[in-house]
């Protein structure tokens, strides 16, 4: 038992707990705040998105594009290195941020289009025979019922959300995964601070997703 404690590093990891407990706190931040900007800034879009005015929708769906087919690596630097040319000399957490909750409000756009668009056309039909207005059969029967269907490809784009967190430490955000590039630095112990770090992740993005599981599932009782 202790030569397989030895092998996966647990004493050499117990030992730098305060060090990756830093990170982790700046990891769980990051994501809390991009995941809330991401929910936010994909309601903002989905409407002009679905305009029927070209004029409206057509910037929308250039952005969506734009913001889905390149790397989030790069629109984070463009963010760290662009904005304060722009005079805007924002932190390196707030450009991560906004960096990822763009691109991953891009993709939540989508989502929030495709759950809304497969309600079935009766259900419009069948809200305006009992006079109700467009507006109010929108928010009474629509919504709630593309809530339900959105909420598991909501939760696998969050998920993605978390392990993309990662990505900031190229811009020198000391969180979990530059936390242990540096211990790896000072100790060589790679094998060990990575197995510990994709354990936390792990740990992470399952917990959250088992509990959006548990939504969906009280969602669906309550239909």
């Amino acid at each position: 038992m202790e030569v397989i404690i030895d092998f996966f590093g647990f004493n050499f990891i117990q030992s730098q707990l305060p060090r990756f407990w830093n990170g982790f706190q700046l990891t769980l931040a990051i994501a809390l705040v991009s995941m809330l900007g991401a929910v936010v800034c994909g309601i903002v879009l989905v409407g002009p998105r679905m305009s029927n005015s070209s004029m409206v929708a057509g910037p929308v769906i250039g952005y969506v594009e734009l913001v889905r087919n390149t790397p989030l690596l790069l629109q984070i630097y463009l963010s760290y290195f662009g904005l304060p040319l722009i005079g805007l000399p924002l932190s390196a957490f707030l450009c991560g941020v906004i960096a990822i909750a763009s691109q991953h409000g891009a993709f939540l756009c989508e989502i929030y289009r495709a759950g809304i668009e497969a309600v079935s056309k009766k259900q419009w039909e069948g809200a305006l025979a009992l006079g109700m207005t467009r507006k109010k059969a929108k928010y009474r029967v629509i919504l709630p019922q593309a809530f339900v269907n959105v909420v598991p490809p909501i939760g696998n784009q969050l998920v993605i959300l978390i392990k993309d967190t990662s990505l900031v430490s190229a811009i020198g955000i000391i969180e979990l995964t530059l936390s242990g590039k540096m211990v790896i630095e000072r100790s060589g112990a790679s094998f060990e601070v990575f197995l510990f770090i994709a354990a936390v992740y792990l740990f992470l993005t399952s917990s959250f997703g088992a509990g959006l599981r548990l939504l969906e599932n009280r969602l669906r009782a309550r239909q």
